[in-house]
């Protein structure tokens, strides 16, 4: 009994066996035409890494780019409002900086002719003091016919005399005065006044720059 059961087992086995391999060696040919056939789509690509993450990361940076410039937009519109707003002040306030502007202007015309005016005074006394230092050491016999600035602080005086010497007593008297600072004499010389010998002079004089200060 127990041969007959070993030996059926055996052929059981064969026969399963023999039915894989012929499994096996079945080939599936499908004879529809083209145009009926189901092409079954091979979506492996979605799954593959290496187009994943690619795409992941575009489109972080095509988010990114477009929050950029959303951002930059708003930025540009906040400073376009400001801009706006200020010119709007400026106009507003635009009537009061013209009256600043010209009380400016009139400020300065008072300022200028102020300083004019101390100008004139600081002027006046120095020629003040400086006619009554040449006047007050003139020698008798001489006389001045005329008296030039021929610059900020320098003089030209002429004048005639009887007597040569008081060419040379005035101008040493001449430059011990407040008023001088130097004399020098650029020309001499001898001439007929009412029938008698005198004599033409040319004298310059430095004015003392502080003349008149305080």
């Amino acid at each position: 009994m127990a041969e007959k059961k070993t030996k059926t087992k055996e052929k059981e086995k064969a026969k399963a066996s023999l039915k894989k391999s012929k499994r096996a060696l079945c080939i599936s040919i499908n004879l529809l035409p083209p145009e009926y056939r189901k092409v079954k789509k091979d979506l492996s690509w979605v799954t593959d890494r290496r187009i994943i993450w690619p795409t992941v990361a575009l489109i972080i940076a095509i988010i990114g780019f477009l929050y950029a410039n959303i951002q930059i937009d708003e930025t540009i519109t906040n400073l376009q409002n400001e801009v706006s707003r200020v010119k709007s002040e400026v106009e507003r306030e635009r009537p009061l900086l013209t009256k600043i502007g010209e009380l400016e202007q009139k400020q300065a015309i008072v300022n200028t002719k102020i300083n004019a005016l101390k100008s004139i005074q600081v002027s006046k006394k120095r020629w003040v003091v400086l006619f009554e230092n040449v006047s007050s050491v003139l020698p008798p016999n001489m006389w001045l016919t005329s008296l030039n600035q021929v610059s900020e602080d320098n003089l030209e005086m002429k004048g005639m005399t009887f007597d040569f010497s008081e060419v040379a007593e005035y101008m040493v008297k001449l430059e011990k005065q407040a008023s001088v600072e130097k004399v020098s004499l650029m020309t001499i010389s001898t001439t007929k006044v009412d029938g008698e010998e005198a004599y033409s002079f040319t004298i310059k004089v430095v004015m003392k720059k502080d003349l008149g200060d305080g």
